[in-house]
């Protein structure tokens, strides 16, 4: 049933089609009049762990999960696709936008167009950030819902952006190395890691003391 689930939030994503033709244009508007992606590529963050994220909408609507449990489908193995779906989305969102505005840097402003390693290197840190942002709207979502969850995602991203904003004023903590690679990029991942797994198992709780 996992396959079958994952292709139906593929569905579900795609009837989003005219806002995901939307996101090169932002990223455009970004990158053409700058000279500089790193703003658009943020918000093009931001957007990628968002989109598997709402996929709980659908399903909650009009007594949705009733009937999808009807299915041969056990709420651990739901919760588990929504984070395999929102990690797949997430990625792909960022490859194909951000390969798209690394190409459009390099033909409109070649002066500041950067190798495609760095911009790989880029993409890391940007996929670990838009998957702590999943981690953390997931469980929310399957807690209270699309509308609750609207001004609890608020106050989460203040509290973020808060915690991103100290990070970034401590850039001199990225000249400090362990062994043969630097320290920050060897901790961001563990951390996403470890953070992703417990979302799961809180959100794996949600669900099952959840009624329908």
């Amino acid at each position: 049933m996992m396959k079958g689930l994952l292709i139906k939030d593929l569905k579900l994503m795609l009837t989003q089609f005219a806002f995901l033709i939307l996101l090169p244009v932002v990223g455009a508007v970004f990158v053409v009049p700058t000279g500089e992606m790193s703003m658009g590529f943020g918000y093009i963050t931001a957007v990628s762990g968002i989109i598997g994220v709402t996929t709980i909408n659908y399903d909650s609507y009009d007594n949705g999960f009733a009937y999808l449990f009807t299915l041969p489908i056990s709420r651990r193995g739901y919760v588990k696709e929504k984070y395999l779906f929102a990690a797949l989305s997430s990625v792909a969102v960022m490859m194909a936008i951000g390969l798209f505005m690394w190409a459009l840097m390099a033909v409109s402003h070649p002066e500041n167009a950067y190798a495609f390693a760095d911009f790989l290197g880029d993409m890391e840190d940007s996929y670990s950030i838009a998957l702590t942002a999943v981690a953390f709207m997931l469980p929310v979502f399957l807690k209270f819902g699309a509308e609750k969850s609207r001004f609890v995602i608020l106050i989460i991203a203040g509290i973020f952006m808060g915690v991103m904003i100290g990070v970034s004023q401590a850039e001199v903590l990225r000249d400090i190395e362990i062994g043969g690679g630097k320290w920050v990029r060897v901790l961001t991942p563990v951390l996403c890691l470890a953070w992703l797994c417990a979302s799961y198992l809180i959100s794996v709780r949600i669900m099952e003391k959840k009624e329908f």
